[in-house]
């Protein structure tokens, strides 16, 4: 799945499931559940929302990531990973930033950036 046209966002239902790759341009809400992995430029303004109620297994790579809810995979987070306290995620996180709340899970390993190039 691509979204390359001028709108802002784009938009995964919750009663959604998708097999396979997405990348995409913009900003990303998922809700629904995704088993592959999830692209955006590195060097964009693109922004990808995990929210509470979805689930995702498979490897990250967005400039700003905003997780609530799960995911099974690496991250890798050009500019900026925020974790709400309900995100759960099982995977390496690779990030240039970082904000967690109380409450978020990570089982893996949070590794610093030294600049965008090491993430692509």
């Amino acid at each position: 799945m691509t979204t390359r046209n001028a709108s802002s966002a784009s938009l995964l239902e919750k009663d959604l499931e998708i097999v396979g790759n997405i990348s995409f341009q913009n900003n990303l809400y998922v809700h629904g559940k995704v088993n592959g992995n999830i692209a955006a430029p590195m060097d964009s303004r693109a922004a990808l929302y995990i929210q509470g109620d979805s689930e995702v297994t498979g490897e990250i790579r967005a400039p700003l990531v905003i997780v609530s809810g799960k995911i099974s995979g690496d991250v890798f987070a050009s500019r900026r990973i925020s974790l709400k306290s309900t995100a759960q995620i099982n995977g390496n996180i690779h990030y240039l930033e970082i904000q967690m709340d109380e409450g978020a899970e990570i089982n893996g390993v949070l590794v610093s950036m030294n600049s965008i190039s090491n993430a692509q």
